[in-house]
């Protein structure tokens, strides 16, 4: 290669080529005379005071205070130096040979501070990479403990961290969000990563419980406590969750009256059973869940400030479905594989049902989107789930409903619809065993509302 013969068009593309790195370049002959060089290289320098001269000349006039090119010229290979000038350079210099001859040297430079800020970078990166890696396994391992929990959203795998991080530390959590976003998943996801994880779980849905047992169901009862009570009496949840956790679910459905005792209970570490005389050790570590706003409650004295800092030491807010949007693709493929091995089938959902779905606001959350699914599953003949199938089953009836309640206020248009879905899954399942898992909620509540409705 004879850079000197090259056309002027060559030249020309070398020349922008070079000017476009960021590190200095330049180009020496065979006998180190410079050809080319860049603007980063050239500094403070003058361009024609550089093209032309041998690299040894510069050297001696002081341009340079050493040559990585004269060293290349000598050993025939590549060659890296220290060039100290306003600032330390790297240098490094690499034959070009042909016929074991050097036909050109090409070196660049690169100042070590900038070498330093990179390498520094670098570490930060690797850092970060580190902590990413380490989240990712326990966030895994913690999956792994918990199927029912799918997260791909910001939003819940920093729920997914706090509860970790609740779980170390063994204070009382506060787990807020709308009705079907999984408060108890969290729940259960705290104690099994915890030190009570041997410990029982025991799980309490505050509002299924009528207010005049809630007390005995809660502490226990002594035998002959009250007429038609357990002859050899019964221990209450703080006792059976001794050594464990207490989910105590809708926690802004207790009275105010049973709010006082159960402040007690957290503030003393004890419990005193309906009938019994003697207080009870009890250690439980309690996590709240409620739907409603209990700070709003506490201004309008309908929840007492104190239990409630009692058990707001460790918030956690769980986001709607709606604002986890990623979260509902790969809840859909998990609920489908969970209910396609329950049945024996093989239903598969398409894109445009998947897209149907994502764009749906699920005033129910999780448990809304569960009973869907498990609903297309059970109710669809072909093998595919298509987005007419979930159109008919999610948007049609919600026009049919709009059109029922017409004129209705908001109480009467829910508890219209309440009655409509529960006659809907009786008629469907007829197994009240069904009906509950399909609606989320416990038997209690489903006998209280068929009741209510006089629907047996």
């Amino acid at each position: 290669m004879d850079f000197r013969n090259m056309s002027d068009e060559a030249k020309m593309y070398i020349k922008a080529i070079i000017e476009c790195i960021d590190d200095g370049i330049w180009i020496t002959d065979g006998s180190g005379t410079c050809l080319e060089i860049n603007r980063q290289a050239l500094g403070c320098q003058k361009r024609e005071d550089i093209i032309g001269k041998t690299m040894k000349e510069l050297v001696g006039e002081g341009v340079y205070d050493s040559s990585v090119t004269l060293k290349v010229l000598d050993t025939k290979k590549k060659e890296t130096l220290v060039q100290h000038e306003e600032t330390e350079i790297l240098t490094t210099g690499i034959p070009y040979i042909e016929d074991d001859e050097i036909k050109l040297v090409v070196c660049c430079e690169r100042e070590l501070k900038e070498l330093d800020i990179m390498k520094k970078q670098l570490r930060i990166n690797e850092e970060k990479l580190d902590l990413y890696k380490s989240e990712i396994a326990y966030l895994r391992s913690v999956l792994a403990k918990e199927v029912d929990l799918v997260i791909e959203s910001k939003a819940m795998k920093n729920v997914v961290e706090m509860a970790a991080t609740a779980a170390k530390y063994g204070s009382r959590v506060l787990i807020e969000g709308e009705t079907g976003v999984g408060k108890e998943v969290i729940a259960r996801i705290i104690y099994k990563n915890s030190s009570r994880k041997n410990g029982p779980f025991i799980a309490v849905n505050c509002g299924a419980i009528p207010e005049n047992l809630l007390e005995s169901e809660m502490f226990g009862y002594e035998k002959g406590a009250f007429t038609g009570a357990n002859q050899q009496g019964k221990k209450g949840y703080f006792e059976m969750a001794n050594g464990g956790v207490l989910f105590l679910d809708e926690i802004g459905d207790v009275s105010l009256s049973f709010q006082v005792k159960l402040l007690r209970a957290l503030q003393e570490n004890e419990i005193m059973r309906v009938g019994g005389s003697e207080s009870i050790p009890v250690d439980v570590q309690i996590i709240a869940a409620t739907n409603k706003d209990l700070k709003e409650m506490v201004k309008h004295g309908e929840f007492r400030a104190d239990l409630f800092y009692r058990l707001n030491t460790f918030p956690i807010d769980v986001p709607p479905l709606r604002e986890r949007r990623k979260d509902i693709v790969p809840l859909v493929y998990s609920f489908a594989d969970s209910f396609n091995s329950k049945y024996g089938t093989e239903k598969e959902f398409s894109l445009s049902s998947l897209d149907v779905l994502q764009r749906y606001d699920w005033p129910g959350n999780v448990r809304e989107l569960q009973n869907l699914v498990e609903r297309l599953i059970l109710t669809v003949r072909d093998d595919v789930v298509n987005d007419e199938h979930v159109r008919r089953m999610l948007l049609d009836d919600l026009q049919d409903e709009g059109a029922d309640e017409a004129g209705l206020t908001l109480k009467e248009a829910t508890e219209h619809l309440e009655e409509r879905l529960i006659k809907k899954y009786m008629d469907e399942y007829g197994n009240p065993s069904d009906v509950e898992k399909v609606l989320g909620i416990s038997r209690a509540t489903l006998n209280r509302k068929i009741m209510k409705y006089g629907l047996r």
